[in-house]
C-alpha cells in the first residue's frame, strides 16, 4: 500500500511539474509572438521589424504587423499590414484618434516600396485596387537613429 501511495505521489508531482514547465513555455512564446507582430514605438526595433516585413514581401512570403501610433492626448492610430506574398493589404485606422475623421481606410496593393532618406525610412504601398498605378497609399516612417 505505501509503494502505491508513494507511486501515485511521484507521479501527481511529475504531471504537476510537467503543467507548470508547458504553461511558463506558452507564456514565453505568446510575449514573443506579440512583441514581433505589435509595435508600439517607432525607434530601431521598429525600423528592424519592418524592414523583415519589406524583405519578406520582396521574398513572396506572408507576413503581419500591427503598428500602433504613438498618442499624447487623442486616440491611436493603428496600421494593419498583412501581406501573402503577392498582395498586401494596408489598413489605416483612425477611428480612436478625435481630432481625424475616423476613417479606416484599407487599400489591397501589389507593392510594397521603402525609401531610405537621411534621417528616415518611409514605406508606402502603390499599385493599389482603384487607384492609379504610381499613387503612394499609407505611408508610414521610422527614424534611422
Amino acid at each position: 500500500m505505501k509503494k502505491t501511495i508513494w507511486f501515485l505521489s511521484l507521479v501527481v508531482v511529475l504531471l504537476c511539474s510537467g503543467l507548470a514547465y508547458s504553461i511558463r513555455l506558452n507564456v514565453m512564446n505568446k510575449d514573443d509572438d506579440l512583441q514581433g507582430i505589435v509595435l508600439r514605438k517607432f525607434d530601431q526595433t521598429a525600423l528592424n521589424r519592418m524592414n523583415i516585413l519589406y524583405e519578406r514581401f520582396l521574398d513572396n512570403k506572408d507576413d503581419y504587423l500591427m503598428i500602433i501610433g504613438p498618442s499624447i492626448d487623442t486616440g491611436p492610430v493603428i496600421t494593419n499590414i498583412n501581406s501573402n506574398g503577392k498582395e498586401i493589404v494596408w489598413i489605416n485606422d483612425t477611428s480612436r484618434d478625435v481630432y481625424t475623421n475616423g476613417a479606416v481606410e484599407v487599400y489591397k496593393c501589389n507593392k510594397l516600396n521603402r525609401v531610405e532618406e537621411d534621417e528616415r525610412t518611409v514605406f508606402s504601398v502603390s499599385n493599389c485596387e482603384g487607384y492609379l498605378e504610381n499613387d503612394l497609399k499609407g505611408s508610414i516612417v521610422f527614424p534611422n537613429k
